[in-house]
């Protein structure tokens, strides 16, 4: 009867243990954004990625580089938790498969310098904070 007794309270405390655990992961992930300029490079590419506006939502940029061209794309993006999403609004690539769709990707933060963004067209890319200063301009004019 006193084994069951003890086994009942460590079984209690161990629930309340990991409730407390997973509600402040709830509130660390609540805090993280994807705002600011963020660079991978693949096997054919480097691509700086900018989010623009925040904590959850805003608008971005992107630019793929090879050695031979540049490619822009530019969207709206919304973030909550693990879930990320990208809408193509403009693009270099004509009849992209992806323009005006509203895509999911997973995005995990995997340090305070770094993102990992897994979806269509972006498989696994782990991004790294770019270097202070790095910002996206596409046709925009300085006054």
């Amino acid at each position: 009867m006193k084994i069951a007794a003890i086994t009942i309270c460590v079984l209690v405390i161990l629930i309340i243990i990991v409730r407390l655990l997973a509600r402040n992961h709830r509130k660390w992930l609540d805090r993280q954004s994807p705002v600011g300029v963020w660079r991978t490079t693949t096997q054919e590419q480097t691509i700086t990625l900018q989010f623009d506006g925040g904590p959850k939502e805003g608008t971005y940029k992107q630019l793929a580089e090879s050695e031979d061209k540049m490619m822009r794309e530019f969207g709206h993006w919304a973030a909550h938790l693990h879930e990320l999403r990208m809408l193509i609004m403009a693009t270099d690539i004509q009849n992209h498969s992806r323009f005006g769709e509203d895509t999911v990707y997973e995005i995990s933060y995997v340090g305070p310098q770094s993102i990992k963004i897994n979806g269509p067209d972006r498989p696994n890319w782990i991004c790294q904070q770019a270097p202070e200063g790095t910002e996206l301009h596409f046709g925009e004019t300085a006054e």
